[in-house]
């Protein structure tokens, strides 16, 4: 086993989980050249000495560290003639500092990367949304080493055709997006461009999180037909040549980290499994729901959306409830082909396993009816929530 963690750049991350099987640490400064893949507000400040000195660390520790130049829209800056000068300055600083490698979703970048620095590792991100071996291969052929699989990371025969294939497949194992979420597109593009230096008014919240926890809200059973892992569940992975595992969580605390960390080590978390797992389609728009509501911002909106989010707040997943066998029969079933509603076992596992406000799924009522949120997109525009993060669980600044 491999574990591939997310760092907030906390000195403390490093050495609380010098016992445990992380090869890898990932992250970046909150804003880059390209981006990497998260909103600026939401992660932990660094200087450039802070980060040199946490790379350091990671080394001593025999651990290599990933910067993440993964944004999938690059905002059309790529036409401009200093954006390839631009960018070799950016890599070379990032490799002055420490850099063993790079997280990267567009195929040109990675092949120039591959062209220039031939010794670095690159792996390609979950923000490319891999879903064939042949969509690998083309990477794999640009210099890339590592696919890294979120959205198909129940798809058990492209999982299989990756490994024959000699990719190194790395698998994102705690978020809890939705299967096949029709929001995800526009959800990465955001981030991407959100994370970028010199975007002009990047948004404070990303509306597809309101749109994804919406769905959550009509029904909360689809977060077990989502894309999350249990710890109990890697040794399904492990089998057909899986060994490496990633958890994210760049915005998160180090005591957090450190839990979903050595639960993944351990095979086993006893409890809820929300508390491994990112939840981020609840948590983040309840936090923007409620700045919202603190400036008194469209009451007739926010209240009624407010109130439909907070009903989740209590949801439990209890992860000793899962039936014996239950990734096992996901593996063996065609997702990708057939309607959840005409299968329907993860719905009837659902009913086993998720609690909301200590009752069961089946006592869930959700709610009749909802304002239509498109109203709110002006709200969450830049300037409108500058300095304040929807992050469920900050992380204090890092400086040097």
């Amino acid at each position: 086993m491999e574990l591939v963690l997310a760092s907030n750049f906390d000195p403390a991350l490093v050495e609380q989980t010098r016992d445990l099987p992380i090869s890898t640490f990932f992250g970046n400064f909150p804003t880059s050249l390209i981006g990497g893949g998260r909103p600026p507000r939401i992660l932990p400040a660094i200087d450039p000495d802070g980060f040199r000195r946490h790379l350091a660390e990671v080394h001593r520790t025999g651990r290599k560290f990933y910067a993440t130049l993964n944004s999938s829209d690059l905002g059309l800056r790529e036409y401009s003639a200093d954006f390839s000068p631009q960018f070799r300055r950016e890599v070379d600083r990032l490799i002055d500092l420490g850099v063993d490698g790079f997280v990267v979703a567009v195929p040109a970048l990675l092949e120039g990367l591959h062209r220039d620095y031939p010794d670095v590792g690159l792996s390609v991100s979950t923000f490319a949304r891999i879903r064939t071996v042949a969509q690998a291969e083309y990477f794999l052929r640009l210099g890339a080493d590592t696919v890294v699989i979120e959205e198909a990371n129940r798809d058990f025969p492209l999982l299989r055709g990756l490994v024959r294939a000699g990719a190194r497949v790395e698998l994102l194992v705690n978020q809890t997006c939705l299967h096949d979420c029709p929001f995800r597109f526009h959800h990465l593009n955001t981030s991407s461009l959100a994370s970028q230096r010199d975007t002009a008014n990047p948004p404070w919240f990303e509306l597809p999180l309101l749109e994804c926890g919406l769905e959550l809200v009509r029904d909360p059973g689809q977060l077990v037909s989502g894309i999350f892992v249990r710890p109990e569940d890697l040794e399904v992975y492990e089998e057909i040549g899986v060994h490496r595992f990633k958890i994210s969580g760049r915005n998160a605390t180090t005591p957090w980290l450190v839990r979903v960390a050595r639960a993944y080590a351990a095979r086993r978390y006893d409890g809820n499994l929300l508390d491994i797992l990112s939840y981020v389609q609840n948590r983040a728009p309840r936090a923007a729901l409620r700045q919202l509501a603190e400036r008194g911002v469209a009451p007739k909106i926010v209240g009624p959306l407010a109130d439909a989010f907070d009903a989740l707040a209590s949801l439990e997943i209890d992860n000793g409830a899962f039936p014996a066998g239950f990734l096992r029969r996901v593996a063996a079933t065609d997702c990708l082909h057939t309607s959840c509603a005409a299968c329907g076992y993860c719905a009837t596992v659902a009913r086993k396993v998720v609690r909301i406000r200590g009752r069961p799924l089946a006592e869930y009522e959700p709610p009749a009816s909802l304002p239509d949120p498109r109203p709110l997109w002006p709200s969450f525009g830049a300037g409108e929530g500058a300095g304040r993060s929807t992050n469920a669980r900050p992380t204090p600044p890092v400086r040097g």
